[in-house]
């Protein structure tokens, strides 16, 4: 039993805490997308005066990235409305927190708010449907396809709780069933098929790292939670009506439908230059869902980090991105966790940001500590408050 539990009082008032601030967010709709940066931007400033660490030489390869595509990009074209390429440098920016502070670690134990996260969430994505059943009176099949989330969209959320995930099972090797019981509740339950695409592949390492009667157990969860997000979101619809693989076809005709002439456009067409309006007009809905407005052709309204970045920063360069994030994890953690470690953003952003958003980095932030205190427990010079 996890130790938080032995104390079922102070876990009550942390999930109804959960909930208190998950229904202020339901309720006012306050901005938090950059909510995870802000966090991640104090602990590096905190940290700053403990950073020990020999600088790897992707720091500098990062860097010159990030001041290459922010100063050197060609100026946009249409200016009548602002373009998000903050979003666009924000994995080089990782790509050098990594390099500067994966050794740093924090001077609490992880361990049981990592355990604690595992339990509250799949709570508080019931919340958040009891929730909407109150505000819009939905009824059992509308709930089914509704999106559950805690601070904002759960494809994030559901990527940072596989790490959590995948932190207890591989890392710190607890094979409790109960753990894989509540990440196929948290699959279904958030409907997210880039999260199901992600769960399949933690499944496979799953499988192969447990006996046979866990073997058919997991078969049995993942086929259960396929089937009913496939009823939910239809999986087996045909692949050109699913809306990222219709973005990317738009970009890719962009280029001829050829893939020689992709690789013509080595750095892209820069972090500031719009979508072509002629493809914008192919997707409308795109740009309103994701600039506010249906004739802003901003490049964040193509959603996934690969087609996004496609057109912005150039094959190679999107390409080079998850390969510095695996060179920097292996560099701590070994190739095989690295790999682990890096499953969820890398699904994730078939989908949406992945490597641009700050929750997925944290994930894998909190995955490289994780390790790292875990195999060394002199590392943490403070143990965290029980909980």
């Amino acid at each position: 039993m996890p130790s938080f539990l032995k104390r079922p009082l102070q876990f009550i008032g942390i999930i109804f805490a959960c909930f208190a601030i998950h229904t202020i967010l339901f309720i006012k709709h306050y901005p938090v997308y950059f909510l995870p940066d802000l966090v991640l931007m104090v602990y590096l400033i905190y940290k700053f005066r403990d950073l020990n660490q020999a600088v790897s030489s992707i720091f500098w390869f990062g860097l010159a990235l990030l001041l290459g595509y922010y100063f050197l990009s060609p100026t946009p074209p249409d200016t009548s409305f602002p373009n998000n390429y903050i979003v666009t440098l924000k994995p080089f920016a990782y790509i050098c927190i990594l390099a500067l502070y994966s050794q740093n670690i924090p001077q609490v134990n992880l361990s049981k708010w990592i355990r604690l996260f595992l339990i509250a969430y799949p709570l508080v994505l019931l919340w958040n449907l009891f929730l909407v059943h109150l505000n819009e009176g939905a009824n059992i099949s509308q709930l089914m396809i509704t999106r559950p989330f805690f601070i904002f969209e759960n494809n994030f959320e559901i990527t940072f709780y596989l790490n959590c995930f995948i932190i207890v099972f591989f890392i710190y090797g607890e094979r409790r069933l109960l753990d894989l019981m509540l990440l196929v509740v948290t699959i279904i339950l958030a409907g997210s098929r880039s999260g199901l695409l992600s769960f399949a592949v933690v499944c496979f390492f799953y499988f192969l790292s447990v006996g046979w009667r866990h073997k058919v157990i997991v078969a049995v969860l993942a086929a259960a939670a396929a089937a009913y997000i496939g009823k939910g979101r239809n999986i087996s619809a045909p692949l050109g009506s699913i809306d990222r693989v219709q973005s990317f076809q738009a970009i890719f005709n962009h280029y001829g439908d050829s893939f020689i002439e992709v690789l013509k456009e080595p750095f892209g067409y820069g972090v500031y230059q719009k979508v072509p309006g002629y493809i914008c007009t192919r997707l409308p809905d795109f740009a309103e869902w994701f600039t506010g407005n249906s004739h802003n052709c901003d490049p964040l309204m193509l959603q996934a980090f690969y087609t996004r970045s496609l057109y912005q920063l150039g094959i190679y360069v999107t390409l080079l991105i998850p390969i510095l994030f695996f060179l920097l994890v292996k560099r701590v953690t070994g190739w095989r966790v690295a790999v682990l470690v890096l499953t969820p953003i890398t699904c994730v952003a078939t989908s949406v940001g992945g490597f641009s958003n700050g929750l997925a980095f944290w994930g894998v932030l909190l995955s490289v500590y994780a390790y790292q205190q875990f195999k060394n427990p002199t590392l943490i010079y403070k143990s965290a408050a029980s909980i």
